[in-house]
């Protein structure tokens, strides 16, 4: 962790904050094709409403097609 520290004090203060902020953020970790990421907490609340809603429409489409085999 210090040598990371020494490279991060060899940037500009500008890219230093930015950095360190970065770190602040909450991430959470994600699986695509047996690799993990760390993505921000908001990009995984993102995703999680968007399957949500897919899933809402999956469901609507279904109960409509069974409504038109009945008829």
């Amino acid at each position: 962790m210090a040598k990371e520290l020494k490279e991060l004090s060899k940037l500009p203060v500008e890219h230093q904050s930015q950095i360190l902020e970065a770190l602040c953020k909450n991430y959470q970790a994600i699986e695509i094709d047996d690799k993990v990421f760390l993505i921000p907490e908001e990009v995984n609340e993102l995703i999680d409403n968007l399957v949500m809603q897919l899933s809402d429409l999956y469901a609507l489409r279904e109960r409509d097609r069974v409504g038109k085999e009945e008829n």
